[in-house]
């Protein structure tokens, strides 16, 4: 069976749901972090964590866009904050800093990759007329209307 770019979406679709599952498992579970004995903060666990679940998203939907994926991380670091909250572990921003430099580090990359696009297509253009030609915008706003009343 040779491997296509379907069978590696599949793939990395399956991991990242079962990594998906394993982090509410760790973050919800009844276990403390100090039993677990890494060699690192909590913080920085956070941050890997989170590192991985966006990269397993950014590989398993690859048509939803980078700060997309970043307000869904964003939104499940503040969940998993509250989660931790209601099963009586500690609920910590320090925790929720290390989820989103996890994510920070992760689509920083992606985000200077698309403005060095942006700066060799569009040198010149402001953003806003950046995002006017933006096709992914619904529907392409790239050709002016028609104005009948000038002429």
């Amino acid at each position: 069976m040779p491997l296509t770019p379907h069978r590696l979406m599949t793939a990395v679709r399956a991991a990242g749901l079962l990594c998906g599952l394993l982090a509410l498992v760790a973050l919800t579970g009844p276990f403390r972090y100090d039993d677990l004995h890494l060699p690192f903060p909590d913080t920085v666990a956070h941050g890997l964590l989170f590192y991985g679940l966006g990269a397993l998203m950014m590989g398993a939907l690859p048509r939803s866009r980078t700060s997309d994926l970043a307000w869904a991380l964003a939104g499940l670091g503040v969940a998993s904050e509250m989660a931790q909250a209601l099963v009586g572990r500690e609920m910590s921003l320090h925790d929720f800093a290390g989820d989103m430099a996890g994510v920070a580090l992760l689509i920083g990359p992606t985000w200077l990759a698309q403005f060095r696009t942006l700066v060799r297509a569009h040198p010149h253009a402001t953003f806003g007329e950046i995002r006017r030609m933006d096709r992914r915008q619904g529907r392409a706003r790239t050709a002016p209307r028609l104005d009948l009343a000038r002429l």
